[in-house]
């Protein structure tokens, strides 16, 4: 039964979506101006050297966008706690391991996204690759996490 209802259509993946769909919205109605501090943010960029010979884009003032970073940390928290909503749909209704795993790891990505975000912002980082190393260190944190759920479930393993 787990199996077939795993085939069915993903309803809470499409409200998350919806739910994705309105938060984006309701940032950019929110935060004046948001469209030209992403174009700044973006005209910011310029190669910087991170070894000898090494270049990499960033921004040359990463402190200097606070307005779209307060944007994307909204974003991050409030849609890490939809998911927190979206977990106990997924246990009420009997989903699959693998969409309660995806889940689980989407919530641990968009809450610690949230919190590299506000380092950025309080200033706790100062370096715009420490920031972007943090992040990949979360992408790799939320795959382990979404297979580890994955491989301790005995009945996730039968085909």
């Amino acid at each position: 039964m787990s199996q077939k209802r795993s085939k069915q259509t993903d309803i809470i993946g499409i409200v998350s979506f919806g739910f994705f769909l309105l938060l984006v919205g309701a940032i950019f109605a929110t935060t004046p101006n948001l469209l030209s501090k992403i174009s700044d943010f973006i005209r910011d960029f310029k190669p910087q050297e991170v070894a000898p010979n090494w270049q990499l884009p960033a921004p040359e003032h990463p402190l200097d966008h606070r307005v779209l970073y307060t944007a994307i940390y909204q974003f991050c928290l409030i849609f890490a706690i939809f998911q927190v909503f979206v977990l106990g749909a997924r246990f009420m209704l009997r989903d699959s391991i693998d969409r309660k795993a995806g889940t689980i790891s989407s919530l641990v990505f968009w809450f610690g996204a949230s919190q590299i975000v506000s380092w950025l912002l309080n200033k706790t980082i100062d370096s715009w690759f420490v920031f972007v190393g943090w992040l990949i260190v979360l992408v790799g944190i939320s795959i382990v996490i979404k297979n580890a759920i994955i491989l301790a479930t005995p009945l996730s393993r039968e085909t």
